[in-house]
């Protein structure tokens, strides 16, 4: 085979040429600073690409020199000028993102949710005015009476408190996949479902919402036994399309949530005033998340600025959560609610006062009884549609 591939090129006159040693060292110095120049204008990732199809490209070019031209150049020294320079630079740059991204992520993930800074991270063209419809589940919470526990407190026992408070709600809310807004001194605003989806953000709101209730409830315990202020939380949760993403100005915006659903969420906070209630759902989000919570029907009510009517649920537990005296009471008071419903007032007031002997301290038992009072003194009109209008937020 050697001989006749001699004779062949002999014949042929296709001898091999071998690149003068000078020329493979200028191709060499050429590759190394074309590459190291353009690697460095990239991140790690595109980096990474280049040095992957520049190698592809640089070996398809010496093979067609070869076969074509019979250039023989001296690939490896050359692949090497490629890879050498360009794999360090990468690897540094390596290095260099992934400190600069955890120093992102532990700077500012005291001021933003998590998911907000990892889209950030990976997509910083979304640092920019403008936002996205989304299907998202609403919570605002607000502690009863703040005003008047701050009023019997120092500037750092009150800082402290609600620190103490705060930390505790955000903790429950960042576990199951929420995204807190905002804090508004004792308010907090959170949303479920952006920026990252999440199919069940309504029972995921619930369910976080639950068990800030039972956290708050051993908090204070703890709170009593050390003589503090004990706080009670309203909370109000809704489901609906909002508008999501970077409002504000060019050079201060929140990553928020704007639109009916956000109004009608704060305005069921407001809502558990009335009930002496805890936390109230729409019916929205009820309807999304009742195969996994215990809920009872509280209302038909128009809130205030809006006309038209929603149903309303107070969240009680999870699924198979409720203690059997609940369930007794529960049971009672939808009878009793059945009644009021049929304009049954006499009736609808004897059940909810059952309801009150199962557990004394129902404040939607305690609710009806004086709407029932109101109406055998005077009935509403007959075209009455059974909602309950709201004259204050």
């Amino acid at each position: 085979g050697v001989y006749h591939n001699t004779v062949n090129t002999i014949i042929q006159n296709s001898h091999i040429t071998k690149a003068h040693p000078v020329v493979n060292y200028i191709l060499m110095f050429v590759v190394a600073m074309v590459m190291g120049f353009f690697i460095k204008q990239m991140d790690a990732k595109n980096s990474l690409i280049t040095i992957g199809s520049s190698f592809v490209g640089i070996n398809i070019v010496i093979f067609a020199l070869f076969m074509f031209l019979n250039l023989w150049i001296d690939q490896l020294g050359i692949v090497l000028a490629l890879l050498l320079p360009s794999i360090s630079i990468a690897s540094v740059k390596f290095l260099t993102e992934e400190q600069e991204k955890k120093f992102i992520k532990g700077a500012f993930s005291r001021y933003l949710s998590p998911g907000v800074i990892d889209k950030i991270i990976k997509n910083p063209e979304s640092l920019s005015l403008g936002g996205e419809n989304k299907h998202i589940t609403l919570f605002f919470s607000d502690v009863a009476k703040f005003s008047t526990i701050s009023e019997m407190l120092t500037a750092s026992e009150l800082v402290h408190l609600l620190n103490e408070y705060l930390s505790e709600m955000t903790d429950i809310i960042l576990k199951y996949q929420g995204t807190v807004d905002k804090f508004e001194g004792d308010a907090i605003m959170a949303f479920y479902g952006a920026p990252h989806p999440d199919p069940d953000h309504a029972t995921n709101a619930c369910l976080a919402a639950v068990e800030m209730s039972n956290r708050l409830a051993d908090m204070r315990q703890v709170w009593k036994k050390q003589k503090k202020n004990e706080l009670y939380v309203r909370m109000g949760m809704n489901t609906g399309q909002c508008v999501v993403g970077n409002m504000g100005s060019y050079t201060r915006m929140d990553y928020t949530a704007m639109g009916d659903t956000v109004n009608l969420a704060s305005r069921l906070e407001g809502v558990n005033k009335q009930y002496n209630t805890e936390m109230i759902i729409s019916e929205a989000t009820y309807a999304e998340a009742k195969d996994h919570i215990e809920a009872r029907r509280l209302d038909v009510v128009r809130v205030v600025g809006k006309e038209e009517p929603i149903s309303i649920y107070e969240l009680i537990a999870k699924k198979n959560g409720l203690s059997d005296m609940q369930a007794d009471m529960l049971e009672t008071y939808h009878n009793a609610l059945d009644e009021f419903q049929k304009r049954q007032w006499k009736k609808a007031k004897n059940l909810f006062k059952q309801s009150l002997k199962i557990k004394p301290d129902d404040g939607p038992s305690e609710t009806y009884i004086k709407r029932c009072d109101e109406f055998m003194k005077k009935p509403p009109s007959k075209n009455w549609d059974g909602v309950y209008r709201f004259k204050t937020k």
